[in-house]
């Protein structure tokens, strides 16, 4: 049975019993029931007194000065997302004009609530990323209805030029439902004049010039809404008429996004990326196979790894190549050595191309070279060692992982490191010969030689913290 379904069959008596005795037990539970009871039923004066509350919620916490630590931003967060959902589900259908014009008041809370929380997460950046497409929404739903009731480009400008806490950066790429092209058109138009004008006569003269940066983000982002190429080309030639390699790539990006390959081809022709071979050679490649050049793609894709012996080279001609080319390619990474490629890239092609066993032997020829790479990758080798029944690799992996995560002291993590320590207990009883590898218990004595005092760790592994006396 629903919660519904229980709520339904109690009295109205019992219900006002029910919510008398919630409320006054939590501020934000008292929020939403203030909200609920002046919601009503329909619209007309219930409406009024619902946008009279959620405004007086949204003042509140306009008014308070409390800081918001890491630990608390997700309830605050919570909160906020609470109010803006009101505001949506509650108040829109009733009135849909006092609903943009509070979710105006909930986007002007943005300022104060960004220097009273610790935002490392995101989560109140997102509520008010969600609170602006909200605004989009319901300005678009209003302008159906009264075409001319706003002058919207302006507040859509308006909106955008002032946005210091970023939560308002796509607010003019997405207008497209509401803003016709001739008004997004007008928006470039004046953001042309504006960075024009700031280039000619900068504030401060020899320092980054906001005024026309910030002008040409908006050329941008109507480029974007327009999906213009032209448009987005000029957002970056105003401020930079030679284009560094990190324009550049957001040019071609654009580009192949909006499916203009010929503007991707001619600015992947610029002498600026002789600087910068890595992003061309990605972006070229990317180029390409939007094009549909196969043969060119896995040509260069070959070079690529042939000159460069990694991965992430291996990778994409890995997904192309024919399965005679896989055996090539197979062959060409059995034969790197460790003067080629540094350990965990060797041990990474060997398993992308199905060498497992021979990727174990890359691990004992340096099983103490692993303890720095990266966990999630290591567990992950475990996994693939393990559905191929090669129980050293997976030794050498369970140590490399149990050794970083004891040498870093990293407390929280002793329980995970407690079971890799039972999983080298299991494996040992399979392991008749470590192939030079310390053996289990000559390892789990270095161990203990090195990491007694860490007793909470040996309680978890329940395992004695020091070797018995002789």
């Amino acid at each position: 049975m629903t919660l519904g379904d229980r709520a339904a069959r109690l009295s109205k008596s019992d219900l006002i019993r029910l919510l008398s005795a919630i409320y006054g037990v939590e501020t934000h539970v008292d929020d939403i029931i203030d909200r609920y009871l002046a919601a009503g039923e329909g619209p007309g004066s219930e409406a009024t007194a619902l946008a009279e509350t959620l405004s007086a919620q949204l003042q509140q916490i306009a008014d308070e000065d409390e800081f918001y630590g890491y630990r608390g931003s997700y309830d605050f967060s919570e909160r906020l997302s609470s109010i803006l959902s009101a505001i949506d589900n509650l108040l829109r259908p009733q009135d849909p004009q006092a609903a943009l014009k509070l979710t105006e008041t909930f986007l002007d809370l943005a300022d104060e609530a960004f220097q009273r929380v610790d935002d490392s997460d995101g989560y109140v950046g997102g509520i008010f990323r969600d609170a602006t497409r909200q605004w989009l929404a319901i300005a678009v739903e209003l302008r159906h209805q009264q075409p001319n009731a706003e002058n919207w480009p302006q507040k859509v400008r308006t909106f955008f030029d002032n946005n210091d806490y970023g939560v308002l950066d796509d607010i003019i790429t997405n207008s497209t439902p509401l803003l016709t092209e001739q008004e997004l058109r007008g928006l470039a138009a004046h953001f042309e004049g504006n960075a024009k004008a700031a280039l000619a006569s900068p504030k401060e003269p020899g320092r980054y010039n906001f005024e026309a940066a910030h002008a040409c983000i908006g050329i941008k982002s109507v480029a974007e809404a327009l999906q213009d190429m032209a448009l987005y080309e000029q957002a970056t030639l105003l401020t930079s008429p030679q284009p560094n390699t990190l324009q550049l790539a957001s040019i071609v990006e654009f580009a192949l996004a909006i499916g203009d390959l010929g503007r991707a081809g001619y600015w992947l022709e610029q002498p600026q990326w002789q600087g910068d071979q890595s992003r061309y050679r990605a972006l070229r490649h990317l180029w390409l196979k939007r094009k549909g050049d196969t043969e060119l793609l896995k040509s260069e894709l070959w070079d690529d790894f042939t000159q460069r012996p990694h991965r992430y080279t291996l990778e994409p001609l890995w997904l192309m190549a024919s399965d005679s080319e896989k055996l090539q390619l197979q062959q060409q990474v059995e034969n790197l050595s460790s003067d080629d490629v540094d350990s965990e890239e060797r041990v990474a092609m060997l398993l992308l191309v199905g060498s497992l066993e021979r990727a174990e032997a890359a691990l004992l020829e340096q099983p103490d070279h692993f303890a720095s790479v990266h966990y999630g990758t290591l567990l992950n080798w475990v996994r693939m060692f393990a559905e191929e029944h090669l129980p050293l690799a997976q030794v050498v992996c369970y140590r490399a992982l149990l050794s970083d995560l004891l040498e870093r002291g990293y407390t929280r993590a002793y329980r995970h490191g407690a079971g890799y320590f039972h999983k080298l207990l299991a494996l040992d009883k399979a392991i008749d010969d470590y192939l030079g590898l310390a053996d289990a218990l000559a390892f789990i004595r270095s161990l203990q030689a090195r990491h007694w005092r860490k007793r909470s760790f040996w309680e978890l592994a329940d395992y004695p913290n020091k070797p018995p006396k002789d």
